[in-house]
């Protein structure tokens, strides 16, 4: 297990070390890069042995190498639906029949994507950074590979969610639905996001879970008489088991952590109800996992969206008094409006003390975390993730 703490204390120090002390973009750019470079290494020298998938995903690149075109477009090609991701082992494929070098593209293109949205949409990108590795979707990526491209290509969706841009949207969820079909869950989602967040919100989504806990049989026994009929087999019937309280412990606490910071999320930006509304819905498919392990495949696609609101949530507790500096140049220059906006800039500078105080106080309780958690999910080693080796 140490090559996944030494990557995760990398992160970890240069993050706290380089990025916090005089935030930049460049510096946010800089950290961003040489974290993609580690991390794509990381998965790209991974043995045949780490990730649960990675035999399955081997043998469908072999196939695509011996069989090529007549494969890709043929009935044997069990990915052809979502033909983003056939198309991409079609490429690599023609190049050479070598496993290893098609998961090192992918794991460029799945890093890159994240380093990418991060770098554009993230309020402290290298705590995004952070957040994608300790809560263990840098670690799916190595097993749930399909899955994993489609929620990177989400992510992007996520800007346009806010601005209530239905077309950018629905592209960016169409062409991720290309690698991994469940991503189409989110179209529906579009308009659910609009709903403003009050009581009675919350009380859907709480009547929502409990609705779906009960009938989940009548439910399951609908859809897979139509679709995926896979999970309705002996060996599907794996992911009806459920999972343990642990498993939904910290998507839960984000949960309840978004609904006690709503106020100050929504003063920061009010189209932050958008990862509010993410935020519920992943704490209500967390919850059913423990009932049927099915829902996390479909709750980590909403879970996805820590990488953005926790730092929104660390930056809105943040005070910025630049801008205060900015309204105060603005005001008269009389002697008693000097002296009173003396007396409120010492007041707001020593709130801003304060408010600084509760942001370390959150980046070090979110690193706690966070390691907590990706600590916990190495030591199940339910993904295969454990013992990292190399392929040579």
């Amino acid at each position: 297990m140490q090559p996944y703490y030494g990557l995760l204390l990398a992160l970890v120090a240069s993050g706290l070390l380089f990025c916090e002390r005089k935030p930049s973009r460049r510096k946010d750019a800089l950290f961003l890069g040489g974290a993609s470079i580690l991390l794509i290494l990381f998965a790209a020298l991974r043995g045949e042995t780490v990730g649960i998938d990675y035999p399955m995903y081997q043998a469908y690149f072999e196939q695509m190498h011996r069989g090529g075109w007549q494969f890709l477009t043929g009935p044997e090609n069990e990915y052809r639906i979502e033909f983003g991701f056939s198309l991409l082992n079609y490429v690599v494929s023609r190049f050479t029949g070598d496993v290893h070098v098609f998961m090192a593209v992918a794991a460029a293109i799945l890093v890159g994507l994240e380093a990418i949205v991060l770098y554009r949409d993230c309020a402290i990108p290298w705590l995004g950074m952070f957040l994608f590795v300790s809560f263990n979707f840098f670690g799916n990526s190595m097993s749930f590979i399909r899955q994993s491209f489609a929620i990177a290509i989400f992510l992007f969706a996520i800007r346009y969610l806010k601005e209530k841009r239905w077309l950018p949207y629905l592209g960016i969820v169409l062409l991720a639905a290309t690698f991994h079909k469940s991503i189409l869950i989110l179209l529906p989602f579009y308009f659910l996001a609009q709903l403003p967040i009050h009581w009675k919100t919350i009380t859907l989504y709480a009547g929502g879970t409990l609705l779906v806990s009960l009938l989940f049989w009548p439910i399951f026994q609908v859809v897979t008489r139509f679709v995926y009929q896979f999970y309705a087999t002996e060996e599907g019937l794996y992911f009806l088991r459920g999972r343990s309280w642990q498993t939904a412990l910290i998507p839960v606490l984000m949960t309840i952590t978004a609904l006690l910071t709503k106020k100050l999320l929504l003063q920061r930006n009010s189209q932050n109800k958008v990862l509010i509304h993410l935020a519920l819905c992943t704490g209500a498919l967390f919850v059913l996992t423990c009932q049927h392990y099915i829902f996390q495949r479909i709750g980590n696609i909403f879970f996805a969206s820590a990488v953005f609101l926790i730092p929104e949530i660390l930056k809105s507790i943040c005070v910025e008094t630049d801008v205060w500096k900015e309204e105060e140049s603005k005001r008269h220059q009389s002697e008693a409006e000097r002296k009173r906006r003396l007396k409120e800039r010492r007041r707001m500078q020593s709130r801003a003390n304060w408010h600084k105080q509760y942001y370390f106080y959150g980046v070090g309780v979110t690193i706690f975390f966070g390691i907590l958690y990706y600590v916990w999910f190495l030591l199940q080693n339910r993904i295969n993730l454990i013992p990292y080796v190399t392929f040579f």
